[in-house]
C-alpha cells in the first residue's frame, strides 16, 4: 500500500492516517482504493471495534483533493479525474453507513476531500486549529463529496451561504453549523488517541467514547460562535431565488450594514458564476434527496463540469499561472435557466 496513507491497528481501534503533511494530506486517486478496500475489511473485523482516521504533521487533516493532479488530468484528456471522482464519492457515501463508530480527528485545514472523508464520520472532532471549507467554487468547481447532502442540513441558510461563497470557518462556528460534533483542544489529541486505543471490547464504543472525549476537554456546544450573530441575515439574504437576486440584496444590505457584509459581496464578484449558480442549485436539491441521490447529482455534474464548467481556467489561474485572473466563462446575466440546461442537461 502506499506511504500516502497508513494503515495500522492498536488495541481495538484501527487507525487511518494520511501521510502527505508536505501537501496538506490532500487526496491523490492512489489512496482513494487503499482507504475504502480497508475500511471494508475493518467493518468485517471483529477485532476493530472504532476507527479513527487523522492527518500526518500539524497543519491539515485534509485540505482536499489533489487539484494539481486533476487538472493535469482533464488537461490531457485522461479518463482518471472521472475514475477519481467515482471512486471517492464511493468511498465517501460508504463512510456515512459504516457499522462502527468512525471517528474523524478534523484538525487544520479540512478542506474540499476531506470534507468527504469526515462528514459521515460518527464523531466529527475539531480543534482551534481547525480551519473547515468548502471552497470549490474559488477554483471554478462546485461543492462536491456529499455537500449536496450535508450542506442542506446545516442550520438555515448556511448551507447555502458556503456553498457560494467558499467562506471558511472556524472550530465554534463548524459546530454551530453542525459540519462537527465536538471541539478538542489540540494539545489534548495525542492523550485522546491513546485513551481510545484502549477501549472496552465488552463495552459498545459509542457509548465510550462521549465520556472519553468530554474527559479530555472536549465540548459538543460553540462558544459566541460568529455565525450565531449574523444568522438572521444569513437565513434572509440566502433564502433569494438565485445568486444574482442575493448579490443584489447583499447590495443593498451593505450600503448600511456589518462590514462582513460588504466582504462576502466583495468575494462572490471574484467567484466563478457558473459555479455559484451551480453550487446553490445543487444545495436546494439536496435538501429533498437521500444521499445516495445526492452522489449521484454530483457524479453526474463532475463528469460534465470537467469540459462545461470554469474548473481548468480557475485551477490554472489560482494554482498553475497563479495570476490570481481568472477569465471565466460566463458572466450571470448570461447564466439563464435555458444556457443552464444546456450546458448540465440534468438540471431540468
Amino acid at each position: 500500500m502506499s506511504a500516502e496513507i497508513l494503515f495500522e491497528k492498536r488495541g481495538g481501534l484501527g487507525e487511518i492516517t494520511l501521510n502527505r503533511p508536505q501537501a496538506l494530506n490532500t487526496l491523490r486517486y492512489p489512496m482513494i482504493k487503499p482507504l475504502h478496500e480497508t475500511l471494508q475489511q475493518w467493518a468485517a473485523d471483529p477485532a476493530v471495534i472504532a476507527v479513527l482516521i487523522k492527518g500526518a504533521g500539524e497543519k491539515a487533516f485534509c485540505a482536499g483533493g489533489d487539484i494539481r493532479s486533476l487538472y493535469d488530468g482533464v488537461v490531457s484528456g485522461s479518463a482518471e479525474p472521472y475514475q477519481f471522482f467515482q471512486e471517492e464519492y464511493a468511498l465517501d457515501q460508504y463512510i456515512y453507513s459504516f457499522p462502527k463508530p468512525y471517528i474523524a480527528l478534523m484538525n487544520g485545514y479540512v478542506m474540499g476531500g476531506g470534507m468527504g472523508i469526515s462528514q459521515g464520520a460518527r464523531f466529527r472532532i475539531a480543534t482551534e486549529r481547525s480551519k473547515i471549507a468548502m471552497p470549490e467554487v474559488v477554483i471554478g468547481f462546485f461543492p462536491d463529496v456529499g455537500a449536496s447532502y450535508f450542506l442542506p442540513r446545516c442550520p438555515g441558510r448556511i448551507g447555502e451561504y458556503l456553498a457560494v461563497t467558499g467562506v471558511t470557518l472556524d472550530a465554534e462556528d463548524a459546530l454551530y453549523a453542525n459540519l462537527v460534533d465536538w471541539v478538542l483542544p489540540a494539545d489534548k489529541s495525542h492523550a485522546f488517541i491513546e485513551q481510545i486505543e484502549q477501549l472496552k471490547p465488552d463495552t459498545p464504543a459509542a457509548e465510550q467514547l462521549p465520556a472519553i472525549l468530554r474527559g479530555a476537554g472536549a465540548r459538543n456546544t460553540p462558544i459566541q460562535p460568529s455565525l450565531g450573530s449574523k444568522r438572521a441575515q444569513i437565513d434572509q439574504l440566502f433564502s433569494h431565488p438565485t445568486v444574482h437576486n442575493i448579490l443584489a440584496a447583499l447590495e443593498n444590505a451593505a450600503a448600511d450594514g456589518p462590514t462582513w457584509l460588504d466582504e462576502t459581496l466583495q468575494l462572490m464578484k471574484t467567484r466563478s458564476p457558473l459555479a455559484m449558480v451551480a453550487a446553490l442549485e445543487i444545495v436546494r436539491r439536496g435538501k429533498l434527496l437521500p444521499i445516495a441521490e445526492c452522489f449521484a447529482m454530483e457524479l453526474a455534474l463532475a463528469a460534465r463540469w470537467m469540459t462545461a464548467g470554469d474548473f481548468v481556467e480557475g485551477t490554472r489561474a489560482l494554482i498553475i499561472d497563479k495570476d490570481k485572473n481568472p477569465q471565466w466563462a460566463y458572466t450571470l446575466d448570461e447564466l439563464t435557466p435555458e444556457k443552464l440546461r444546456t450546458l448540465f442537461p440534468l438540471f431540468t
